[in-house]
């Protein structure tokens, strides 16, 4: 409730109980100190009732997805637990609050950043699809190129970890999984290198094709990136800076969620570039 309704409100009630008092011929003093009284009444009142909304909005909140009520609670319950003492440890949990806020807040206005390689996002939004995974990989094997090289990821501990996401996605919730590996024209990789790299996927469950860089249009090609489309309503992108030295990997800079009207784009992007792949 607005400030002046609350003023306007107590007000009327202190001059109503003055005047009732007055009409009884009640003395001065407490013909105020009644007015006051109810007055102060009223407005611990008003105040109750804009702290009830405000925690049914918190917990309601609008729209179709709405939080779960016991994850807030424990949110609240283990900052409030924190030792105030501990600065080293306080400082941690601030710095994790402010982080999940921004992630919140930036979902809700369509788009979050992560600065750098992000690892939680991307296993947590595989854990979490129930329907669809859409991905694409950029792989360039032996000749780098201004991605980051999907040849070397699968290798590392989050390539593998990723992985398992995936096979237990398409095991126990049935996921439909596809995933596009697109070569880079530089590389001179064979048959057998191709195979070698999409065999895991293969074996878990991923249907998997393979899309040279020269059958990208125009459009695309100027504008290339990692990007995975989560039950057709969350994209999950890597950006990756430019590298100099050929020799030298670049490193990704930014990883971005997308939940507004952009993941339509993505998801035509993916069907075009799904459909001029070939099945491997």
């Amino acid at each position: 409730m607005k400030v002046r309704f609350k003023i306007l409100v107590t007000a009327i009630a202190g001059g109503l109980t003055y005047l009732l008092t007055s009409a009884a011929g009640q003395a001065e003093i407490w013909q105020l100190t009644m007015a006051v009284f109810v007055a102060g009444i009223v407005l611990v009142a008003l105040i109750l009732v804009d702290l009830n909304l405000a925690v049914t909005e918190l917990y309601t909140g609008p729209g179709k997805s709405r939080l779960r009520a016991d994850h807030i609670d424990r949110l609240v319950a283990a900052s409030a637990s924190i030792d105030s003492s501990d600065v080293v440890l306080r400082r941690f949990a601030d710095h994790e609050l402010s982080r999940l806020a921004q992630t919140l807040d930036g979902l809700r206005e369509g788009w979050a950043v992560y600065e750098g390689e992000d690892r939680d996002w991307l296993l947590n939004l595989t854990e979490c699809a129930y329907e669809t995974i859409d991905a694409t990989s950029m792989t360039s094997f032996d000749a780098p190129g201004n991605f980051a090289d999907a040849g070397l990821f699968w290798a590392t501990d989050l390539g593998r970890h990723y992985l398992a996401r995936q096979r237990q996605a398409i095991t126990e919730r049935h996921v439909a999984i596809r995933r596009i590996f697109v070569i880079d024209d530089a590389s001179d990789a064979g048959d057998d290198w191709i195979d070698d790299l999409v065999k895991p996927h293969k074996e878990i469950g991923v249907r998997t094709r393979v899309l040279r860089s020269s059958q990208l249009d125009s459009l695309t090609r100027t504008d290339l990136y990692d990007f995975i489309v989560f039950d057709g309503r969350l994209s999950y992108e890597l950006r990756a800076a430019s590298a100099p030295d050929p020799d030298v990997p670049p490193l990704i800079t930014s990883v971005t969620l997308v939940a507004d009207w952009r993941v339509e784009d993505r998801k035509r992007r993916f069907e075009q570039m799904w459909n001029d792949a070939t099945d491997r």
